[in-house]
């Protein structure tokens, strides 16, 4: 990744905000939950914009994201939340604008030869699943449907499996948020809302103080024991995603430890089935177009790649110079454009370890590359 130059001035950043930025769509990243946000107004100081958002998210006042867009060069505004204007619309502080330097720490060198150096055997998701899905994926809603199942044959109850949405009660958003567990083992019990176990949700404090009222109003409904668990899953940088919830209230039995355990195993599972499921290996071979020690960029034909690329952080591929063992590499997506054409151009980080003689065999290759092509810009 390139190191990033800080804009410091506010007329500098009023200039950026105002003609590059404005009514563009940004990407936004708050803890590992995306979406997609439009700069709809700068206001006077060159220090406040009004955003549109697409999700709510369960922030406050001083909380911070980032939003981040590629252009000529990759630019980054590092936001803090002021307040909600409208259902759709914030106001954020903007705290750093930071744009990539020009200059590399690690040079590119153009690939002058065609097939020298080429990508393949690409492993990368189907569908991209996220934080903030409008409509819930074909693969996820049908082993949502079939654990909810299993699940209803423990408890003898029908919960509820879904997607976070947008206008949900405020457990649920908190559930979202701090991705821990909300369970009420005797709902008729204001003694039940005040969980201090680690990785629980403790009611009273984070979510409504009135617990007395609560207690009160489930046993006018009959509620003996309320469970919401987050569906957490692990994208391809390792980052935690709240994709979803399983929720049940139940009047006939208490919830007991050994059923939490048993919920708990049963999604863990579910999981890793749709993991394992979302996953396509692509065998083509892409050809690559500068390469540098740290990442390379290459053009993708492919019409599902070039589709569900740009939505990725990463990917599992292989790097194979002409006539030599291929390097396996795990890379996250830096960025991505489409061409006229219709191709994708990608850039590449690379990330993880490689051993000493694969370091050594890189590097060699490297040099390669440099003492027959010329630099990139």
């Amino acid at each position: 990744m390139r190191p990033m130059d800080q804009i410091t001035g506010k007329e500098q950043k009023h200039h950026v905000i105002l003609h590059y930025l404005m009514n563009q769509e940004m990407k936004a990243n708050w803890n590992g939950q995306i979406q997609t946000m439009t700069v709809t107004q700068e206001l006077p100081g060159g220090e406040e914009i009004v955003v549109d958002w697409s999700e709510v998210w369960p922030i406050g006042p001083g909380s911070t994201f980032i939003l981040s867009k590629l252009l000529a060069r990759y630019l980054e505004l590092h936001c803090s939340f002021i307040k909600q204007i409208a259902p759709n619309k914030i106001q954020l502080h903007v705290d750093k604008v930071l744009i990539a330097k020009k200059e590399r720490l690690n040079p590119r060198f153009t690939i002058s030869e065609d097939g020298l150096v080429n990508v393949t055997n690409i492993v990368s998701s189907k569908t991209i699943i996220e934080a903030n899905m409008f409509n819930i994926p074909t693969l996820v809603r049908v082993n949502f449907e079939d654990y909810r199942k299993r699940m209803m044959a423990r408890s003898g109850e029908a919960g509820t499996m879904d997607i976070f949405k947008s206008g949900m009660e405020r457990k649920f958003d908190v559930v979202k948020s701090t991705q821990r567990i909300l369970f009420i083992k005797d709902a008729s019990s204001a003694d039940s809302y005040r969980s201090i176990e680690e990785g629980f949700i403790n009611y009273e404090e984070e979510i409504e103080e009135h617990v007395d009222k609560l207690a009160m109003a489930a046993r006018d409904k009959k509620i003996k024991s309320e469970l919401i668990l987050p569906i957490l899953y692990k994208n391809e940088l390792e980052e935690i995603i709240p994709i979803g919830y399983y929720w049940l209230q139940t009047k006939d039995n208490f919830i007991t430890s050994e059923d939490l355990t048993f919920y708990q195993l049963q999604i863990a599972e579910m999981i890793e089935r749709i993991k394992d499921a979302n996953l396509m290996t692509t065998v083509e071979k892409f050809p690559v177009l500068d390469l540098s020690a740290t990442g390379l960029k290459l053009r993708v034909g492919n019409s599902s790649l070039v589709e569900t690329l740009p939505k990725q952080k990463g990917i599992l591929l292989e790097l194979v110079f002409k006539l030599q063992t291929p390097f396996r590499f795990f890379g996250k997506i830096a960025w991505a454009k489409k061409e006229e054409s219709g191709d994708l151009l990608v850039g590449v980080e690379f990330s993880g370890k490689r051993t000493y003689a694969e370091k050594v065999r890189f590097e060699e290759n490297i040099e390669i590359i440099k003492n027959n092509g010329k630099s990139a810009a």
